[in-house]
């Protein structure tokens, strides 16, 4: 007998003490539960910078197989300075290893400041596999570390046809701030209206939403992906970057993991609640 149908059999006879209310405000709490379940993504990004005193960037990706299986056709991009950088692919990754790919191509920076660094990467399971992509975000600094003061969320909500972003910004300085913000959306996903870098004042205390209308590529399977709002402005002949984080919903609530193995985990919790609350019906009953 297995572990996990030991443990199953000691919830159950606990199970068995509570009424059929109790029992289903249970049940009820264990359906967002299952529903919430992800698989983790095997592929382990890290992003490490070296700034010299004259501003020169050095970038090291490394890319680490946390999983059971082979990663294949691995393919990096780096995003800085508003472009994107294609780094060399990896046809094949095994279990355990990693890879860690140099790049020098960041532009020198010249402001003391932090400034922003982004990956992502596309690879397929298995050979035969759909490509998925995943996103990381860092930063580094020159000189001195200057977070972003301008602090803020990104909502989603999940329409017919696509997915809507609110983001929220709030300055929370004591002085007006010019900023530039890009949306960065993993492969398959896009923004028509904001596929390039906004700018817009924020003054003091002052607090601004807008809405972004994102679409996927028809191939691409239905989930939830991570987006990021990268903020940077320049003050004072200092630079100041910032990251805020969401996630974008396309398809049904269970999200981006394969829906079988939520699924299963559910049928059995609900088959064993119900086989308790019978055999309590029936000692009721006698």
């Amino acid at each position: 007998m297995t572990y996990a149908k030991i443990e199953s059999m000691k919830f159950f006879r606990k199970l068995s003490k509570y009424g059929f209310a109790k029992a289903a405000g249970l049940l009820f709490i264990l359906i967002p539960v299952v529903a919430s379940a992800q698989v983790s993504d095997p592929l382990n990004i890290s992003i490490e910078a070296k700034v010299n005193q004259e501003g020169k960037v050095g970038i090291s990706l490394t890319l680490k197989n946390e999983g059971s299986t082979p990663l294949f056709h691995i393919h990096p991009m780096l995003h800085f300075h508003h472009t994107m950088t294609m780094l060399d692919g990896i046809h094949r990754l095994d279990a355990g290893d990693s890879v860690t790919i140099e790049n020098n191509e960041h532009p020198p920076v010249r402001l003391p400041g932090s400034y922003p660094l982004v990956a992502m990467v596309g690879y397929k399971p298995d050979e035969t596999a759909d490509p998925v992509s995943t996103v990381h975000t860092g930063s580094f600094f020159f000189k001195e570390a200057l977070p972003s003061e301008i602090k803020g969320s990104i909502l989603t909500s999940k329409r017919a046809d696509d997915s809507l972003l609110r983001v929220v910004l709030k300055n929370e300085s004591t002085s007006f701030k010019n900023v530039r913000m890009m949306l960065v959306l993993p492969p398959g996903i896009k923004a028509e209206q904001f596929q390039s870098m906004k700018g817009f004042t924020l003054r003091s205390g002052e607090e601004k939403s807008f809405d972004i209308q994102v679409k996927k590529n028809a191939g691409l399977p239905s989930g939830q992906f991570p987006v990021h709002m990268l903020l940077e402005y320049g003050q004072m002949l200092k630079h100041y970057s910032g990251d805020i984080p969401g996630t974008v919903n396309f398809g049904p609530f269970w999200g981006a993991g394969p829906l079988l193995p939520q699924m299963l985990v559910f049928l059995f919790l609900s088959y064993g609640i119900f086989k308790v609350l019978r055999r309590r019906n029936l000692e009721n009953l006698s």
